[in-house]
């Protein structure tokens, strides 16, 4: 199961980058490594209980277990005040085993961390299309030129066939230096008054444009080592290549990429060029793109056509397909491990008061009371279990977005509420599952054999 789930882990990674070709071919000691640890943790759990048996003389093993030693008092006995027999019987069992129950809570909990931290995945993708193609950028399209034009061609641009709105971009090659730092960007001439794709903080919104200084994102100034008002030297790397030392005016939050941005003008200037652009957005008319592409077909010097939606609907099917095959396997880890601790749990209950609980059925108590007795434990357990769960996800999915973060993108930490319901909800019904199946055990007490003495 393992060799097959890193086999299709693989092959979603060579499609998701495009490798050519990305093979999967784990070494002996990964598959030692996995067997060693869980048979080690099969021993931890197992050694205990196999310690104390061979330690007990066979002559005391074959007499009755002696009763349970309870007293009065204790934190137990204050919180047990106000309830019914039953619920008593319950909180007083539970602190008999405090780690039992804590291991079972735990385990409950591990489940839900597990499902909270594998769909926090799709929260936080779709934050990131949300920010990144919906807020931050308005444009239907973008063209892209062979080499830089003229500002003549935003005029032309606006006059075809369905363009709404038109807003010029240049993108030069940049090295960036600060210190004895340095990184190669494309450094990014928008307009100050752009709106179709401003210069957008993940955390504020639109940011206005300097008319002099660097606008750079958070995770390039953590690279370069720069903050608001430190000067950093920027060599263009095509045409006349100037040199200029520039003030970082400002610092925003962004999801993908290092990018830098500066005033369009001010670009100008720094390659004492005219106005000049490679890149046009574009708002157009749905009912005219058809007409728009056939005129930008018969344009030479278009190099690239990028439509918006399309690159979202794409995104949209590649990461669907492999959140599909993660939250499908974490989602099945977590339901089987919320059923073995449930199941496990709910077994060794009955099998330890099977015949207190027949003795109750004798004396009178009803079926249904019997089953809140046995099950009552196990829900309350599983109850907080559900409470430490949520707590444990969120932790767990903030270190790993904390962990995943590189030059290329960071997750955004946004978890929904239903995703916290979901993986509640899911944990809850593995775990009632498993209780029917051991409730179904109660009709076979045998009842005669609680009124003979053991001897």
């Amino acid at each position: 199961l393992g060799g097959w789930f890193g086999r299709a882990t693989t092959a979603i990674y060579a499609e998701f980058f495009r490798f050519p070709f990305f093979f999967f071919r784990p070494g002996p000691s990964v598959f030692v490594l996995a067997c060693g640890v869980s048979l080690g943790a099969a021993l931890i759990g197992a050694g205990r209980a196999v310690r104390n048996a061979v330690r007990l003389p066979p002559a005391e093993a074959m007499r009755p277990p002696a009763p349970a030693l309870y007293q009065r008092g204790g934190i137990t006995g204050r919180l047990a005040q106000g309830f019914d027999q039953p619920t008593r019987m319950i909180l007083r069992q539970i602190a008999r085993w405090p780690g039992r129950a804590a291991v079972t809570a735990l385990g409950t909990g591990m489940a839900v961390a597990l499902l909270v931290t594998s769909l926090q995945w799709s929260d936080a993708i779709e934050e990131l299309v949300n920010m990144q193609f919906e807020q931050a950028q308005h444009q239907d399209m973008s063209v892209g030129f062979l080499d830089a034009r003229s500002d003549e061609v935003l005029q032309e641009a606006k006059r075809l066939p369905g363009v709404l709105h038109a807003e010029a971009l240049r993108l030069v090659p940049a090295r960036l230096t600060f210190g004895t730092r340095s990184r190669r960007e494309a450094l990014q001439g928008i307009p100050a008054d752009a709106t179709l794709q401003p210069v957008y903080d993940a955390q504020i919104g639109p940011v206005s444009l300097p008319p002099e200084g660097l606008v750079l994102s958070t995770k390039l100034a953590e690279l370069l080592g720069v903050g608001v008002g430190d000067g950093v030297t920027v060599e263009v790397l095509e045409g006349r290549r100037p040199v200029q030392r520039m003030p970082v005016a400002r610092v925003f939050e962004t999801y993908l990429g290092t990018p830098a941005a500066i005033d369009l003008a001010a670009l100008n200037r720094l390659l004492l060029e005219r106005p000049t652009l490679n890149a046009v957005h574009l708002q157009v008319d749905p009912l005219e793109q058809r007409n728009l592409f056939a005129a930008l077909r018969k344009l030479p010097q278009v190099s690239s056509v990028l439509v918006r939606r399309a690159v979202v609907d794409e995104f949209h099917d590649t990461m669907a397909e492999t959140m599909l095959i993660f939250v499908s396997f974490f989602a099945a880890f977590a339901c089987m491990l919320a059923l073995g601790v449930t199941y496990n749990s709910t077994r060794i209950a009955l099998a330890e008061r099977a015949r207190e609980l027949a003795t109750l059925r004798v004396l009178g108590f009803s079926r249904l009371e019997i089953a809140y007795i046995l099950i009552g434990e196990v829900g309350l357990l599983v109850f907080t279990g559900l409470a430490l769960g949520c707590g444990l996800g969120f932790g767990l999915a903030w270190l790993i977005a904390d962990r995943f973060e590189s030059e290329l993108y960071r997750v955004p930490m946004v978890i929904e509420p239903s995703t916290f319901g979901l993986a509640v909800a899911i944990t809850a019904v593995s775990a009632a599952l498993t209780a029917t199946l051991v409730l179904r055990r109660l009709d076979r007490l045998d009842l005669i054999a609680v009124l003979k003495t053991r001897e």
